[in-house]
């Protein structure tokens, strides 16, 4: 009979583990991570993606294009950030999350230079 009563002891320590396990605190650092680059892949592939109509020597931009490839491109940046204080900090990273930050710097410039340039135009 002891036995039987140091089985059920022990299942709601085992039941309080799994609920812990399963209450983790979110993403870790390499998942924050990892979720930057698909964020950043994503926005590569569409707004960031300059598109040449045909007979055209460069691509047409517009400013609503580069403002949106601006926005994901710092949302990319804020999950690299949240990977930095979680303390990731391998040199990889480091050179993604700073290629990220110019990545943004610049297209801010050119937002403003489109946008002056559309109202230019108008």
């Amino acid at each position: 009979m002891p036995r039987r009563h140091r089985h059920r002891s022990f299942l709601p320590l085992v039941l309080v583990a799994l609920a812990a396990a399963g209450c983790a605190k979110g993403p870790n650092k390499n998942d924050l991570y990892m979720e930057g680059m698909q964020i950043e892949g994503d926005a590569e592939r569409g707004p960031c993606k300059l598109h040449y109509a045909e007979g055209q020597d460069a691509a047409a931009l517009s400013g609503d294009q580069v403002a949106t490839c601006l926005l994901r491109t710092k949302e990319a940046l804020a999950k690299y950030d949240e990977a930095a204080a979680a303390g990731l900090d391998d040199v990889d990273f480091q050179k993604v999350r700073a290629r990220a930050k110019e990545r943004v710097e610049r297209l801010e410039a050119m937002v403003a230079q489109v946008r002056k340039m559309e109202r230019g135009m108008e």
